[in-house]
């Protein structure tokens, strides 16, 4: 048997052992004597019924990182149990800790093994103790199927519709059972989801079956989600209030103590500021607060944990760069925060978003002043010192801030809820071109397969259904108008003009259901492109971009002008002062020509409208 006396590398992240602690590769043939004097970490020993990693992750909390392996099983305790049930610790104590020592492909953390084994593990558990199963080895296919079939059929807690969020949630962590069967001595014969394809494919069929609704995230229509970012930039002007009434709180503290002392009661006057009493000075802070967390939500796609997680102080939360592409220099913005998403432990990232946020940031870090205190989180509890606000919190202030605007959608308050954001940011990213990758880097996705399956559907393919919405519609409202167009593709598109003006209505309608098909319409530069790979002169690069001699680009003529003669300044400009640079004079000179024809072009189209008049 090899003994790892290695540092053991165990979901990005590093358990540093005691000399007692020789972790074996596998337990296959060893035996349970040997097993037992396991060390797994500095508290927890394999024969122990507790096994608690905290010292290994101090940044979480302990009941985090600690697993009751009878609890698990079902069994009073680990030591009493009767030789079936022995079989069955057995069991499931190898699987576990299989888990640690070569873990599935996506090399979970140990904090979500142990949340992830109170469900699928345990309701596969149960369902063995039920059936006097007590090894893996012995579930058969037929036992597979009546499990899931019991899993999903069992009702909701409150009555509460079955989601496929709900199944998947009942079965967590059951395929690693299967993934992990070849590094234990007893391990499930059968995959539990070979005839589904995976867990997803399972919870989306099966709750079809049970339940009428499908789906994890309810998205917000376009039409309230306007409504919602609107009313919350309403309210995150209440900031001033709250600042002015929380300065006269402290003022009038500090003479009430005096006033006290001398006899008297001085009782804050509210009114004087519009409010009646303290519970709705509250309810003021609360409608801030949600206001605050939906717009940084909504305009980052950043997680709960991600934004509670953000740290006061500007220096802590908010970063700005500069980037420099084709001789121009961008600046763009981040919020800071951290997430437990990628990395075994709370890891700093960066979440890209536009500068209105850092005016929500300094909004929240003055409005939450007061009730923050000397504690560093940008959102604090008002329960626990230094905490930070409660997931329950949030949701229960959502439903408030939809209920106090009224925001219905087909006669009903919508059920607002955080993560219906991210969908939100999702959609608006892709609509300005943001690609796959790029929006995982920012969703924080370990996998890309997450980030495409982002709800009861694929989420890739229902934005780029989105794409060929908005390419319908610009085509609507190009073609049905008179815009004058130049770019390379304005003489094709002319062509396609004159043939969509003299077709019927429902020959109109069947046409721009047709063209996106063809080619999608996306914004570049000032212009826009009907991006088809075999007319590109780009090759796939949008910063290769030729829109005066491209059949893929056209420009709507209106107030481009001062834009382009603007340009070719600036550009002939950078020419003499990178006159002996070689390459940066081919690049230039390849931009003031592109520029010149598209002068020439608006020069043709003026000459044009004046020999119509």
């Amino acid at each position: 048997m090899v003994r790892a006396e290695r540092k053991q590398i165990f979901a990005g992240h590093l358990i540093a052992k005691s000399e007692s602690s020789h972790l074996l590769d596998t337990l296959i043939g060893v035996s349970d004597e040997r097993r037992n004097i396991i060390r797994l970490s500095k508290k927890s020993f394999y024969a122990d019924d507790v096994w608690d990693l905290s010292d290994e992750h101090p940044d979480l909390r302990p009941v985090e990182v600690a697993l009751t392996i009878s609890r698990l099983v079902g069994v009073a305790d680990t030591l009493g149990s009767n030789h079936r049930e022995i079989r069955l610790l057995r069991s499931v104590k190898e699987y576990l800790y299989s888990l640690i020592v070569d873990p599935p492909a996506m090399h979970p953390k140990w904090s979500t093994i142990c949340k992830v084994a109170t469900k699928g593990l345990r309701q596969l558990v149960s369902y063995m103790r039920k059936s006097r199963i007590y090894q893996f080895s012995d579930i058969t296919e037929l036992d597979l199927e009546l499990f899931l079939e019991e899993v999903s059929s069992a009702p909701v807690k409150g009555g509460a519709v079955t989601t496929d969020r709900t199944l998947r949630s009942r079965v967590a962590g059951l395929d690693w059972v299967f993934e992990q069967s070849s590094k234990v001595e007893d391990g499930l014969k059968f995959d539990p989801f070979r005839q589904y394809g995976s867990i997803s494919k399972w919870s989306n069929k099966l709750c079809r079956r049970v339940a009428p609704r499908v789906g994890l995230t309810r998205e917000i229509p376009d039409e309230l989600a306007v409504r919602i970012f609107e009313c919350a930039i309403s309210d995150i002007g209440l900031v001033d209030s709250i600042v002015e009434i929380n300065s006269a709180r402290s003022v009038h503290a500090a003479q009430s103590a005096v006033d006290v002392r001398n006899g008297s009661n001085n009782i804050f006057p509210w009114r004087d500021y519009a409010i009646s009493s303290y519970p709705a000075f509250r309810g003021l802070e609360s409608k801030f607060t949600v206001a605050c967390y939906i717009l940084i939500a909504m305009l980052t796609g950043m997680r709960f944990h991600e934004i509670v997680a953000l740290r006061s102080g500007g220096r802590n939360n908010w970063q700005e760069e500069e980037l420099e592409v084709d001789e121009k220099v961008f600046r763009v913005y981040f919020v800071v925060s951290s997430t437990n998403k990628l990395q075994a432990e709370p890891t700093s990232y960066k979440w890209q978003t536009v500068p209105f946020v850092k005016i929500v940031l300094d909004s929240a870090e003055r409005g939450l002043a007061a009730r923050r205190g000397g504690g560093t989180f940008l959102f604090p509890s008002h329960n626990y010192v230094n905490g930070r606000i409660s997931s329950t919190v949030i949701c229960r202030q959502l439903k408030e801030f939809a209920v106090r605007h009224d925001l219905k959608f087909n006669d009903s308050i919508w059920a607002l809820a955080s993560h219906q954001f991210r969908k939100t940011f999702a959609r608006i990213m892709t609509r300005q071109g943001l690609g796959i990758k790029e929006l995982q880097d920012q969703l924080k996705h370990f996998d890309i397969e997450n980030t495409r399956i982002y709800g009861d559907m694929s989420l890739y393919l229902e934005l780029q259904q989105e794409k060929f919405k908005i390419s319908e519609e610009k085509y609507d409202e190009l073609l049905s108008g008179q815009v004058p167009i130049i770019g390379g593709g304005a003489a094709e598109f002319g062509e396609y003009q004159k043939k969509f003006l003299g077709m019927t209505k429902n020959e109109q309608a069947a046409f721009l259901q047709e063209l996106p098909k063809n080619a999608l319409i996306e914004q570049v530069d000032d212009g826009l492109c009907m991006f088809r790979s075999a007319k590109a002169l780009c090759g796939g690069d949008k910063s290769s971009c030729r829109p005066a001699d491209c059949n893929n680009s056209i420009m709507p003529a209106a107030s481009k002008r001062k834009v382009f003669e603007w340009r070719l300044r600036e550009n002939t400009r950078m020419l003499e002062h990178f006159k002996k640079d070689p390459l940066k004079v081919s690049y230039l000179l390849g931009r003031i020509s592109e520029l010149n024809k598209l002068i020439s072009q608006l020069d043709a189209l003026d000459r044009e409208a004046g020999d119509a008049r």
